[in-house]
Parts: structure tokens; C-alpha cells; sequence
């Protein structure tokens, strides 16, 4: 099996490389980093940024950045460009690259990402958590760890979409959570079971979905806002992954071994046909790519070897990363949206706070949270000041559905929902994670109907240290116990919910 696989990486490899072409203007050297906004090209390289201000077809440069061997993150916030390396620390420059002042007081030098986030930027650690920068002075960080443990010390990646922000470590499929306008995180797991390996290489978000390229070489997706995540496409061998979002395809980089070099493999997956494998587009020898982007009709590989780009057009079906179907802001303003079950039906709610030329609702259904349909349709308030109600009821429900709401103004532009998946078919679930534990328990509770959970923690002669009532919705809830200040030894934890019908005890190890 080896030699075959061998011979097959051979065919690709004539293939791969007339399909990529090299940016000549550029180092045959470590490009590390890749960053677009607009139409601007940023390429990270040797204590220097490569910026192009039409797609790709002219370069130039920032001076020279101190300290920063190679770049691998940039942003630009605020008019500012903002780059950070390994163990060297953060610069930003308010001028474009001209000058770089270092900004890395207070935060933890290892930055593995950056995001902008609710008119905010934050940056991802590897040892310390998560910062924010200090709003009034942008050359001082300030800690942003509410709510988690010492699990969340080393973050990987970090993304958002308009309503939360998702936050990665580097195991146990644990991520972290937070909600537009909240001020504490949630730590989470991405599937009830995950690997102790599970992590996250990268995250992107398309159009409010958010993808998820794991460590263990598995693809995840949430059309929640990241509060729950399905698996998507088939699993791939690799020890580091980039994706990126086109109009009509999610592509990735992949890298593996072979004969004692990288290999790096290239990717793409129809957004309409996300239940399929991966399709291999190509496979270049001794190469290892650190990042990949797309901008206009290109696709970018930033790797050891310098920047290379394809025809996006090469690929069956794949025009350009044009996804001008973004929804454009309008004055609608979501204030409520939930979906539940009645009998054989599903109940479908919505409040706005506001209207503004409104037209109409679309009530639109998915199987899968990216094809949608239009199921229904309702007169909007047109125009309001005071919360409108609405409601439509789906008498020919999916077993396993989302839903959204689409209104539209009397120009035809849209506003979208939240996406909110509903499920009528939950059955109840139960799981505990760590164990042994240090610092906090995780319960992963699949709940059939809202109801009051109570939690009660024993330590090893029968006392009650721990009671905890919460409440869970339907479908999946994560809570957590803090057992940091207690002492080692073996705790019993008890658990009910749903009117007490429902009730699981383990017994847990403190370490």
C-alpha cells in the first residue's frame, strides 16, 4: 500500500506544479502568514510584510519589523497594521508599515491569532488565554479569560461570525464561547465524544456558518453560532490545515510525511454537497504550506518556498471567492427568534425590535444549514418603532431541520436571522469530561424538552459539597462544576433532569 501511495503522489506531483505559478517579486523563502481586507493582499515573510494593493499583480513592503524573524498573523484594525510572531511579541504601525512600535505589555508574547469581534480585537495565546485590547489606548493589551479554566491556557485559533466568538484549544475538542455583548466565556466541546487529540488548526466563517478545520484531520460546522457542531466531508491525513471560503467551495491545505519531506495536499469540498469526501485538486513534493487565502479569482499558498497562486477557475466549478451574497445591513432588527415542537408540527417565532421599509418575511427551511428553501412568507409591520411578533407554523416538518428568517425591505435587500436548528426525535444523553480532573467537570447534557436540572457533588463520605440547579433547553447543554479548591480523592456526581425522569450519577477523581 505504501508504493502505490507513492506512485499516486509521483502522478500528482507533474500535475501540481503547472497548475501553481510563483510570485517571482517575492523571496523563495518562508512566506509564513496571509491577510487580505478589501482588495489588499498582506504576505507575511522574514521581519518584513509583503503588501499588494491590486489582487496580487504588483508588490511592495513595509520596513523592516525588530524582532520579528517571520510573521505569522497579521490584521488590520482601525487603519492600523498590527503583526505578531512566535515568542516575539506584537507590533502595529499606524502608518502602514513605515514605522513599527512593539505592543506586547501586558500580554503573553506567544500570539497565535487575531480577530476583530464586536468593534474589538483579540488576540489568541499559546500559554495565556485570551487578550483584548485596551480600547482607549491601542498600545496596551488587557487579560480576557472570564470563565475559563486552565484548559483554555493554549489557543489555537480564533474567529467570529456577527453573534459570538469561537475560541479553540489545542485537545480535547474543547472550545470556547462567547455571545455578542457578553463579558464571559463558556467553554464547550465540539460533539459529545471527540478525540483527546481533537483541536483546531483553523476556523473561518461564511456567511454567519462557521467551519472548523480539526487537528485530527476531522471538518466540523456550526450553523448556531458555534453553540453546536456537526461533522462534515470525510476525514484527512494531516499535520497542519488552512481553509479558506469561495463562492461555491470550502478548500483546504493539508501536510504530511513522505520519504522524510512534507508533502503538501490541496483540497476543495461543494458547499452544496458537504456529505461527500474531499476531492484532491493537487499534491506538491517538498513543500509545506503555512497558510493559504483566496482574493478575487486566485487562490493563495503561502509556503517554505515563497507565495504561489492558481487559477481559481482551474477547479470544476469554482469561479472565484466571491460570496457577494453576503446580506447587507438593514433596518430590521432581530429581537427573538425560536422554533419548537407542537405534536407533528414546528412552531416558528420571531420578534424584531424595529422596521424600517420592511416588506416581507421569508420563512426559509434547511437539511443541512447551507441549501435553504422557502417554506412560507409574511407580511411585514413596514415600518416600526415599537417590537412586532410574527409566527409561522411548519406542518410538513424535517425530522432534523434548520430554520432562519429572511426579511426583506421594499428594495429587495435582505436581513437575515440567526440559523436554529430543531430537532423533534432528541433522545436524552449524558457525559462527563475530564476524568480524573483538576480544575473544572464538563456534563454534556442532550436534553428531549426544557426543564430544570439539579446537580448535586458527594465527596468520599457521603457530604454535599456541590449543588448546583440549572436550567436546559432542549437538544445539547454544557455545564460545568469547579473543583479547583477541593480537596484530591473521589467525589460522586449526581445528576437530574426532565421532572427527575431522567437522572445519571459517575463517580469522579480529583486530582
Amino acid at each position: 500500500m505504501k508504493i502505490i501511495f507513492t506512485l499516486v503522489l509521483l502522478l500528482h506531483f507533474t500535475f501540481s506544479y503547472s497548475q501553481w505559478t510563483k510570485v517571482q517579486q517575492l523571496p523563495s523563502t518562508d512566506i509564513a502568514s496571509l491577510y487580505h481586507k478589501d482588495s489588499i493582499l498582506y504576505a507575511g515573510g522574514k521581519n518584513i510584510i509583503y503588501v499588494s494593493k491590486d489582487k496580487g499583480l504588483t508588490w511592495d513592503s513595509t520596513s523592516s519589523i525588530p524582532k520579528l524573524f517571520l510573521v505569522t498573523s497579521i490584521i488590520v484594525y482601525k487603519n492600523e497594521l498590527y503583526a505578531a510572531a512566535p515568542n516575539k511579541g506584537v507590533f502595529k504601525s499606524p502608518d502602514g508599515g513605515i514605522t513599527w512600535q512593539e505592543i506586547s505589555t501586558g500580554l503573553f508574547p506567544d500570539v497565535s491569532d487575531f480577530c476583530e469581534f464586536g468593534g474589538d480585537l483579540y488576540a489568541a495565546t499559546l500559554g495565556n488565554s485570551i487578550y483584548i485590547l485596551d480600547r482607549f489606548n491601542h498600545s496596551r493589551w488587557l487579560p480576557f479569560s472570564n470563565g475559563l479554566s486552565n484548559l483554555s491556557l493554549n489557543l489555537t485559533a480564533i474567529e467570529g461570525n456577527s453573534n459570538a466568538l469561537i475560541a479553540s484549544t489545542i485537545a480535547n475538542g474543547l472550545y470556547d464561547y462567547l455571545p455578542a455583548n457578553s463579558l464571559s466565556w463558556e467553554e464547550r466541546f465540539l460533539l459529545p465524544q471527540v478525540s483527546v487529540n481533537e483541536g483546531a488548526f483553523d476556523i473561518i466563517t461564511a456567511h454567519d456558518t462557521l467551519f472548523f478545520a480539526g487537528r485530527t484531520g476531522r471538518y466540523y460546522m456550526s450553523t448556531d453560532n458555534g453553540l453546536t457542531w456537526s461533522l462534515f466531508g470525510n476525514r484527512l491525513v494531516t499535520a497542519a490545515t488552512s481553509i479558506v471560503n469561495a463562492k461555491q467551495a470550502l478548500l483546504s491545505s493539508t501536510h504530511f510525511l513522505n520519504a522524510g519531506s512534507f508533502m503538501t495536499a490541496f483540497f476543495y469540498i461543494k458547499k452544496d454537497s458537504l456529505q461527500d469526501p474531499f476531492v484532491n485538486f493537487s499534491i506538491v513534493a517538498d513543500h509545506f504550506t503555512y497558510k493559504i487565502d483566496i482574493i478575487g479569482d486566485k487562490l493563495w499558498d503561502a509556503s517554505n518556498k515563497g507565495l504561489f497562486y492558481m487559477s481559481l477557475s482551474d477547479l470544476p466549478g469554482i469561479s472565484s471567492a466571491d460570496d457577494s451574497s453576503v446580506t447587507t445591513t438593514l433596518p430590521i432588527r432581530f429581537a427573538l427568534f425560536n422554533v419548537k415542537c407542537e405534536g407533528d408540527n414546528k412552531l416558528i417565532t420571531w420578534k424584531t425590535a424595529q422596521e424600517q421599509n420592511s416588506s416581507h418575511f421569508n420563512i426559509e427551511r434547511s437539511d443541512n444549514g447551507i441549501n435553504w428553501t422557502t417554506i412560507g412568507m409574511l407580511t411585514a409591520a413596514n415600518n416600526s418603532a415599537v417590537e412586532s411578533s410574527y409566527s409561522f407554523t411548519d406542518k410538513n416538518p424535517l425530522a432534523d431541520g434548520y430554520y432562519r428568517i429572511a426579511g426583506y425591505d421594499l428594495d429587495g435587500k435582505v436581513k437575515y436571522s440567526s440559523v436554529m436548528r430543531s430537532s423533534c426525535t432528541i433522545s436524552e444523553g449524558f457525559t462527563v469530561f475530564p476524568n480524573p480532573v483538576i480544575d473544572k467537570v464538563f456534563i454534556n447534557i442532550v436534553a428531549s424538552n426544557d426543564s430544570k436540572a439539579t446537580i448535586q457533588l458527594f465527596d468520599g463520605k457521603g457530604a454535599l459539597v456541590k449543588l448546583q440547579n440549572r436550567t436546559v433547553r432542549q437538544g445539547n447543554n454544557h455545564l460545568d462544576i469547579d473543583m479547583k479548591y477541593l480537596t484530591r480523592g473521589l467525589y460522586h456526581l449526581s445528576v437530574s433532569w426532565n421532572n427527575g425522569l431522567m437522572q445519571k450519577a459517575v463517580q469522579i477523581v480529583k486530582q
